[in-house]
């Protein structure tokens, strides 16, 4: 807007023609005169529902407008907008060079771009807790530039040369990637660790987080209230502040599982808060799969792709090999799923709990540093789980809720107690016939946001 603020622009595309023209071209620098007005987002449905209004103010934007025409003005250029050009070639690169059912994957893992990620693929990795290999983050940063560091040392370039290599490169593969704020996060810390190097002055890790945590908080107040940006702080100091218990793994599959635990333990109130629900078997799937994905999965994109560039009879050949390997590790994860109590969904916990649950994980943290007995250290743990489990069902009341799911209404009868619970027609979304073009890549599903109150 011409005063500056920053809006979230609906438009309504008008015919195949317009789709496929904005598919096939960036809009990164584009400038646009627009006329609409600015509508007041809808309000959410339930307090579970999604809520536009938090969505909009988390990133930095004052409003909706509703655009009903506009008009193209120029095309701005900038370093920016030049890195955002290249990501959407690389995307365009990717769809037309790997096979189809490589395309999300590749799209996902290099340049953060989930677009093409099926729906139920995605509930897969939900259900396993591998969510997070499907998005570039401190995990990638790190293996990317280690991959990087080390070639350009096979290469006899030397250290000081190599590390200013990665101190300029790390934040173009940061636009490249999308820019998440996960990635924002490794990458601000490599970056801050690096220099101190450089300048003899080394700067300790906990420190460079800190620094790059008031950073982004400066730049943009309200990147506190992205989901992203809590788990993945929050995950990193997890791992931060627990050296001394995974000292005390003695294989690489203990030490494996002691990051996985100690990382899903204390991201796991956050994630209730936010998704009502948690994976039990991501605490085994990521033993296996978080090595998997880092050191042959991701590689293997990334060579892939270069070879794209370099030679596509080569690349043919190596997605020939490839491509069977990928679909028989998807047929895995597809049946992995299928096996049932996997999800914990005990819904959203209060805020005392939600604070016990915090508490009782820092305790179960020390305890094990401290290699005090396990007794305790499941006790105190199990404890605050069945809490939050069971608090739903201290209610003595007959709870009659009239929900709106989206299409029509939905009543929920929970008896006193929680003995039964009754879901009485949980709608559907209406939807008229229209023209192939029209329909959404991952279209709205009542059922899937209304499970987690059962």
């Amino acid at each position: 807007m011409q005063n500056g603020q920053k809006v979230y622009i609906i438009f309504t595309l008008q015919s195949e023609e317009q789709k496929k023209k904005f598919e096939e071209q960036s809009l990164c620098g584009s400038v646009f005169q627009v006329s609409g007005e600015l509508v007041e987002p809808a309000m959410p449905a339930h307090r579970y529902a999604f809520s536009m209004t938090n969505y909009i103010e988390s990133n930095g934007a004052q409003g909706i407008f509703e655009a009903k025409s506009f008009r193209f003005v120029s095309k701005e250029r900038s370093l920016s907008v030049f890195f955002a050009e290249q990501r959407f070639r690389m995307k365009k690169h990717i769809e037309n060079t790997f096979p189809e059912s490589l395309v999300a994957e590749a799209q996902s893992l290099i340049i953060g771009d989930r677009e093409n990620v099926d729906m139920d693929t995605e509930r897969a990795y939900q259900k396993l807790g591998i969510t997070h290999l499907f998005a570039i983050s401190g995990l990638h940063v790190g293996l990317v530039s280690m991959l990087v560091y080390e070639l350009l040392l096979r290469l006899h370039i030397r250290r000081e040369h190599a590390t200013w290599a990665l101190i300029i490169g790390l934040p173009i593969y940061a636009c490249i990637a999308g820019g998440a704020p996960s990635v924002w996060r490794a990458v601000s810390v490599v970056e801050l660790v690096m220099l101190s190097r450089i300048v003899s002055n080394r700067l300790a890790i906990d420190d460079a987080l800190a620094l790059s945590f008031i950073g982004f908080v400066l730049l943009q107040p309200s990147v506190v209230f992205q989901i992203g940006f809590q788990l993945s702080y929050l995950a990193t100091v997890s791992l931060m502040f627990s050296g001394k218990i995974f000292s005390f793994a003695k294989s690489a599959w203990q030490q494996s599982f002691a990051i996985t635990f100690v990382c899903q333990l204390l991201v796991y109130p956050l994630l209730l808060y936010h998704f009502f629900e948690i994976s039990l078997s991501s605490f085994i799937a990521n033993i296996f799969f978080v090595p998997l994905f880092s050191f042959v999965v991701l590689p293997t994109n990334l060579m892939l792709l270069m070879l794209t560039y370099v030679s596509n009879p080569l690349a043919g050949v190596c997605f020939f090999i490839y491509e069977p390997a990928r679909e028989l590790l998807s047929a895995i994860i597809m049946w992995l799923q299928t096996i049932p109590y996997q999800m914990w969904t005990p819904g959203r916990p209060s805020v005392w709990l939600l604070l016990l649950a915090f508490a009782s994980v820092i305790f179960v943290l020390i305890q094990i540093e401290q290699r005090k007995h396990w007794f305790l250290i499941a006790f105190t743990l199990l404890f605050s789980a069945f809490l939050i489990h069971e608090s739903p069902a201290w209610n003595g009341d007959l709870k009659i809720t009239f929900l709106s799911v989206g299409q029509g209404d939905c009543t929920i009868i929970e008896l006193p107690f929680r003995k039964k619970i009754y879901v009485i027609d949980t709608g559907g979304v209406l939807r008229f016939d229209q023209e192939a073009w029209k329909y959404s890549k991952k279209p709205y599903e009542v059922g899937r946001g209304l499970w987690f109150l059962i």
